[in-house]
């Protein structure tokens, strides 16, 4: 099930609304009844009153009561309503009924042990009806004998129940035309609410496929603008990441179909030959020109994974730059004997911490290296030196480069000044890259004593997250 934002805010907010609405009605309506009960109890018990000031004021010095007139007419007052149906009963102190229907029962045992000179209310059934009663005792003392008497008036709770009904009714009517208006108001405020999001949509699915601008988030709300910053993060990353690709294809493109040329020239050449040293020179070439070839790709792919845009797939860590450059630079003392040049390290005694991936700088160092030993005659040096200000140098007194193709070293598919130079062009721009995803620079200089060339690359302090 598709979860809806508009659905979840109308829940959220219409059911505790009306949960609060609903058990705000039976509070009302229970306190209606109290009320209710307490109003009419008041007139019941001043009915009884009424009652008890006729008996005291009807009897004689025997202890009887005159009630044939006066009880008679209140008799019809007590039994003569428009709502509800009275009962009364006068009883004297054996029980015996002096007046009314008798239709009362006492009250049950638990009020009879409470009952002293207070009146009491319990609830009973008559006629199947229920009906509020109150029972009230009336002691006299005559000739010095007391005398005692019960008076029972109980009415059915018509009355009681329509004003009760009524409170309610006056709570309930302008409390649901209000929730009515306010859950017609959360809907179109929800909606309003929501309309920037609808427009952003719409926005959104009008873009071709190749649209990376960034989402305009000037006009959507507070909450949301975090979300779409991240994903105009995501965006960006996602353009650099089709930049990329367009440019390894354009590379991959530029940079083997010379080579392939070449190969296929190489082949159709042997295959014409009948002479055997020429087929095996044709074939000597063809060997070269594979071996290029790989090495093409090998340093497109690198800098394909080296692309600024593949920072997210680096391992870093904290590492000792000097430690990793000795080790390297170890790797490289047999190749660099068999082409007859010195492969030196410098370093001071110290550890030179940075934070990077291990396997990238070497991956660096590597293209340095090559470099130096591909364009170096026999007999020249290459130092590799690393120094407190984490800075990493290649060092040698080879031909050099002239100052005027030294900003161009780094470009990709640069092969010297005159473009007939060996190798793929692509070292030095991997090197520059590798060093840039560090968050470094590099720089190429001239040697000591204006001889060779002089290749920097500069790293960041190590970062204390790591």
């Amino acid at each position: 099930m598709t979860r809806s934002l508009r659905r979840i805010l109308l829940i959220w907010l219409l059911i505790p609304m009306l949960t609060l609405f609903s058990v705000g009605t039976l509070f009302v309506y229970q306190r209606a009844l109290s009320y209710s009960e307490d109003a009419y109890d008041r007139a019941l018990i001043e009915s009884a009153n009424d009652i008890d000031q006729l008996v005291r004021t009807s009897l004689n010095n025997n202890g009887r009561i005159d009630l044939l007139h006066s009880m008679k007419e209140m008799q019809d007052i007590l039994l003569t309503d428009q709502y509800d149906k009275n009962f009364f009963s006068l009883l004297d102190e054996q029980g015996h009924l002096i007046a009314g229907d008798g239709k009362l029962p006492l009250p049950p045992l638990d009020a009879k042990a409470t009952i002293g000179e207070n009146p009491i209310f319990y609830d009973t059934v008559v006629e199947g009806r229920p009906v509020r009663t109150v029972f009230k005792n009336l002691h006299i003392e005559l000739t010095g004998e007391p005398h005692s008497w019960r008076i029972l008036l109980g009415e059915t709770d018509n009355k009681r129940e329509m004003l009760a009904g009524d409170i309610l009714t006056g709570f309930v009517v302008p409390q649901t035309i209000i929730i009515f208006l306010a859950s017609l108001l959360v809907v179109i405020g929800i909606r309003q609410g929501l309309a920037p999001l609808e427009s952003l949509r719409i926005a959104v699915a009008r873009r071709s496929h190749n649209d990376m601008q960034p989402l305009d988030v000037s006009e959507v709300p507070s909450e949301v603008k975090p979300l779409l910053q991240e994903i105009n993060r995501l965006l960006e990353r996602l353009q650099a990441m089709l930049e990329a690709q367009k440019r390894f294809t354009a590379d991959t493109a530029h940079r083997l179909r010379t080579p392939l040329a070449g190969l296929s020239a190489q082949i159709d050449f042997a295959r014409v030959q009948d002479n055997p040293p020429q087929t095996r020179h044709a074939l000597d070439q063809v060997k070269k020109v594979s071996a290029n070839l790989n090495h093409a790709i090998s340093q497109l792919l690198s800098l394909a994974r080296n692309d600024p845009s593949a920072w997210q797939s680096l391992h870093m860590k904290t590492l000792d730059l000097a430690m990793l450059a000795r080790q390297i630079t170890m790797e490289w003392i047999e190749p660099a004997k068999n082409q007859r040049i010195d492969l030196g390290f410098e370093g001071d005694n110290f550890p030179c911490v940075i934070t990077g991936d291990p396997m990238r700088i070497k991956e660096l160092l590597d293209n340095l290296l090559d470099n130096a030993l591909r364009y170096c005659p026999r007999g020249s040096q290459v130092t590799v030196s690393v120094t407190q200000d984490r800075t990493l140098s290649v060092e040698d007194n080879g031909p050099g480069i002239p100052a005027e193709a030294r900003e161009h070293v780094f470009e990709r598919f640069h092969r010297g000044i005159d473009g007939r130079a060996e190798g793929s062009g692509l070292g030095l721009a991997i090197v520059k890259e590798i060093a840039e995803i560090h968050g470094g620079s590099v720089s190429a200089t001239e040697g000591r004593d204006g001889r060779g060339v002089l290749f920097s690359v500069s790293f960041p302090a190590a970062s204390p997250a790591f």
